[in-house]
């Protein structure tokens, strides 16, 4: 069980030179927002070396300040369901997130979510955190979601400063051969029409980069890890899709999607994931494959043992 006193987060000047507000070292050194400062002075409390401060003082190199978060509940109606616990620590919580499931409530999806989920977990181990999602999945696709556990967490992770230094690492099966064993597709990504569900390469969308590594050939498949430099809607999708490549399953973006392999659904996996956290430092996620996919790389490698056998 985590403890039930607010969260204090602690820092310490020594490897600054210069004197400086505490205010200015707290957003321009640590990543606070200005307005999170201020909820943390209306609701929480801040000090320099055990002394209640206000956000004008003065530190100097070799101050220890400690910050104490808000209280907060979670904001998410709570309902009990399966979490597959990659990571966890009082910053983050990383789960493995299951296929055919939404990552926060709709209005279609009020209960079954992992967001529902994520809030029963931190109400029955007693943690006093709001539900906020770092990165989201699509609903078929499996893989890495991480939830931080505060407000400065979340805007330190999301800044973008942050944002370029995450490394996200997908895995996807895919009909057909790459053009290469390695390469990057960059293609802008844009909606084709006002209303569309459906991404498509366009000359006037979005740039959009996506680098891949062929992992595996099958006979008449791939298994490619792929790596975002930007982060579109449906990127690895569209851009597999433009090199006649569409992942297996989606039946969104390959028009010759059918069940030969047993799929229903994406099969697409976020498997690693690479961050820095304020207090714990560099983070590498791992997030092994849902059953469905460990079947689905199964069949495919006895169907090439097959054809190989047959040649």
């Amino acid at each position: 069980m985590f403890s039930d006193t607010p969260k204090c987060l602690y820092h310490y000047t020594q490897d600054r030179s210069e004197p400086m507000p505490l205010k200015r070292y707290l957003v321009d050194y640590q990543g606070y927002s200005s307005r999170l400062l201020r909820k943390i002075i209306r609701e929480g409390n801040t000090t320099v070396n055990q002394q209640d401060c206000w956000l004008t003082k003065v530190v100097d190199p070799g101050d220890r300040i400690a910050v104490t978060m808000p209280r907060e509940e979670v904001d998410i109606l709570p309902v009990a369901g399966d979490l597959d616990i990659v990571y966890e620590d009082d910053e983050i919580l990383a789960v493995n997130k299951d296929p055919h499931c939404v990552t926060h409530p709709t209005k279609s999806h009020q209960q079954d979510t992992l967001g529902n989920r994520v809030a029963e977990y931190f109400i029955r181990t007693n943690q006093h955190s709001k539900v906020r999602f770092v990165n989201r999945l699509d609903m078929d696709t499996s893989g890495l979601v991480v939830i931080a556990k505060n407000k400065y967490v979340h805007h330190f992770l999301q800044s973008q400063r942050m944002i370029e230094r995450i490394e996200k690492k997908y895995i996807a099966f895919v009909n057909g051969h790459m053009p290469q064993a390695s390469g990057s597709i960059m293609e802008p990504i844009g909606l084709p029409f006002e209303g569309s569900i459906q991404r498509a390469v366009m000359e006037n969308g979005k740039p959009s980069v996506t680098h891949y590594r062929v992992l595996e050939t099958y006979d008449e498949a791939s298994k490619v890890e792929l790596k975002l430099e930007t982060g579109r809607t449906h990127q690895i999708r569209v851009h597999l899709a433009y090199l006649n490549c569409p992942v297996i399953g989606d039946d969104l973006y390959n028009n010759d999607c059918n069940k030969r392999y047993g799929m229903n659904r994406v099969a697409l996996h976020s498997s690693q994931m690479n961050l820095t956290l304020p207090k714990s430092g560099k983070c590498r996620l791992k997030a092994e494959f849902k059953q469905d996919l460990v079947a689905l790389q199964q069949c495919l490698r006895e169907r090439l043992e097959k054809v190989e056998c047959y040649e």
